[in-house]
């Protein structure tokens, strides 16, 4: 179903809504259209329809020679539960990808992808439909999703500014399917860590709500009065111990809900503040800078193997990457390359190591880049993976140091009061 141009348009601040429609047409326009048995000759079709109000949704199909029979508004969802799973995402990329190849330009290969999509999958791509029918660039429809990471977005604009989309299309799928995976490995390793800490938590809240209670208001009574009051001191400190220990898990889980929900909802302040404090945590930061480096070669390399010019894959590998310092690492090489140096200099590097310094300086065609930056990134792949397993297992021996810290606390206290127990009936 098509609206006029301009009638949905976003640049003119008026609100697109989604609606979801039951219509008749004397032909069909979808494959999921039917023969409607009560109008003979028309065609029944039902799907989500993204429009500025219900009035022009009417126009439309009317001056198509369509009858609408039930136009419904349907309401907007917050961003965050507006998101699709990595595997759909995967499927949209190469559904495009096989149409691109058939001989459809990228903006049609998606608007035709959108069109077979009924339900709630329509409902999340009709920003993109909308893009599409107002002028938008196939770049500018897939953005709009915020469905895609930057690097993917930054292959795929690539590739339209290139006339490459069938090699950018390859390695954005390709990309994307290698991104899950090591996110899969790295969320593996965070979840655990938040399982031991869960663990300690609890461990922690049964010694301060259940344990300590018991100790300070028992029946222990000692007939030195400074015994007692020394007895009580200790149970106030392992009190004291405790709720510190369950404040900093308080203020700790807070600001972790608050990295999870920037990266979910992808809001950019709280992703570049928790993408700066994670890289200066031991481990994690080596399995952040390597992750990156991986992701942002494997970019470079698809793109160089697929005939792409050298400054222009860098340019993209550069603006793929949200990790600052990789971000520089291609920002300079395209400098250094503008102003005269060659690829193997400009690529030269503290980030890289001597071996990898000596395997790109000996290629000799553009192609041996892109195997030789591939090599690169599966490495610093298996760099980053045993760093985060490095990293899961730190956590796990702090999560034990910091119940222990309560625990043991504790324990002194029931040893005290033990001792003091049996000095009395020594007495």
């Amino acid at each position: 179903m098509r609206f006029r141009r301009g009638a949905c348009s976003a640049g003119e601040g008026v609100a697109v809504k989604n609606f979801r429609v039951i219509y008749l047409m004397p032909r069909a326009e979808t494959m999921s259209a039917i023969a409607d048995r009560e109008a003979p000759g028309y065609f029944r079709h039902e799907t989500l329809l993204a429009a500025n109000d219900s009035k022009s949704i009417i126009t439309d199909i009317r001056d198509r020679g369509g009858v609408p029979l039930q136009i419904k508004a349907v309401g907007a969802r917050p961003d965050w539960l507006n998101t699709m799973s990595r595997s759909a995402k995967l499927q949209l990329l190469q559904a495009i990808n096989y149409n691109v190849r058939g001989g459809m330009s990228p903006a049609r290969a998606l608007e035709m992808v959108i069109e077979g999509e009924t339900g709630e999958q329509r409902r999340k791509l009709n920003p993109a439909l909308t893009i599409l029918r107002t002028g938008g660039t196939f770049s500018e429809a897939v953005r709009t999703l915020g469905f895609f990471d930057s690097s993917t977005i930054a292959i795929l604009e690539a590739g339209e500014r290139t006339g490459r989309m069938r090699d950018s299309l390859n390695a954005a799928a390709s990309h994307y399917e290698k991104t899950s995976n090591s996110l899969k490995a790295m969320f593996g390793a965070v979840s655990w860590t938040l399982l031991d800490i869960a663990f300690a938590v609890t461990s922690i809240i049964g010694l301060r709500f259940s344990l300590l209670p018991t100790l300070a208001n028992g029946s222990f009574q000692s007939e030195d009065p400074k015994a007692t009051e020394e007895f009580q001191r200790l149970v106030q400190q392992a009190y004291l111990v405790n709720d510190v220990l369950i404040g900093g898990t308080v203020v700790l889980l807070a600001l972790v809900i608050t990295a999870v929900y920037g990266y979910v909802a992808n809001v950019p302040e709280i992703r570049r503040l928790a993408d700066a404090a994670m890289a200066r945590v031991p481990s994690l930061g080596t399995a952040l800078r390597n992750s990156a480096m991986a992701t942002s070669f494997t970019v470079a390399a698809s793109m160089l193997r697929g005939g792409v010019p050298f400054m222009p894959a860098a340019a993209t590998a550069a603006t793929g990457t949200e990790h600052q310092e990789v971000r520089e690492f291609w920002q300079n090489a395209v400098t250094r390359v503008e102003t005269g140096d060659t690829v193997p200099r400009s690529l030269n590097s503290p980030l890289l190591n001597a071996s990898e310094a000596t395997l790109i300086a000996s290629h000799n065609t553009q192609r041996e880049l892109g195997e030789v930056l591939d090599r690169i990134a599966e490495r610093r792949d298996a760099i980053a993976d045993a760093a985060s397993k490095r990293f899961a297992l730190w956590m796990f021996i702090a999560s034990l140091i910091y119940s222990g810290i309560a625990v043991m606390f504790t324990l002194y206290v029931v040893y005290v009061q033990n001792k003091m127990m049996m000095d009395r009936a020594a007495g």
